[in-house]
């Protein structure tokens, strides 16, 4: 059960206390995409979503997005992203630790400087526990998702997801 317990618990990313990670040594924050920033399958970021980006880069934290989504560099919020200095790991096989360990390399931080902010305990908080980061699990932004989702969300309510 532990493996899938997040650290911290909150609403949704404007509801996660940043600062105080930043105190704990918290370097670099690492964000699901869908349906934690943005809707499944929009890939697009509302004007609150971006200034939460902007007010964690002037706090001094790197920001990554690492998402299972394939999502190409040549897509319109990847290029975004990355010309405002965010990393993207996409096709990342969450819970695997590869998109983790490359997305923290990319980064140059170690794993206990790094937190993953996501919406799915069997994906975000058990890949993120596997490698070391403290993580924070979020409320879905919208109940719209993939079939995979739903199935791992009924196995999330059978381990106790947290509300």
């Amino acid at each position: 059960m532990k493996w899938v317990e997040p650290h911290h618990v909150a609403r949704s990313v404007h509801d996660v206390d940043y600062a105080t990670l930043a105190k704990q040594g918290i370097r670099s924050i690492l964000f699901d995409l869908e349906n934690t920033l943005c809707r499944w399958r929009v890939w697009e970021l509302d004007e609150r979503a971006w200034g939460l980006l902007r007010h964690l880069q002037d706090l001094g934290l790197r920001v990554a997005i690492l998402t299972n989504a394939p999502l190409s560099p040549q897509h319109p919020l990847a290029a975004e992203l990355a010309t405002r200095g965010i990393t993207v790991v996409s096709s990342a096989r969450k819970p695997l630790r590869y998109g983790f360990k490359k997305a923290l390399q990319q980064l140059h931080v170690a794993p206990h400087e790094a937190a993953i902010v996501g919406d799915q305990m069997l994906t975000d908080v058990l890949g993120g526990r596997r490698v070391g980061l403290v993580t924070v699990l979020v409320s879905p932004l919208d109940r719209n998702e993939s079939w995979p989702t739903r199935i791992n969300r009924q196995i999330e309510r059978l381990l106790g997801r947290p509300r």
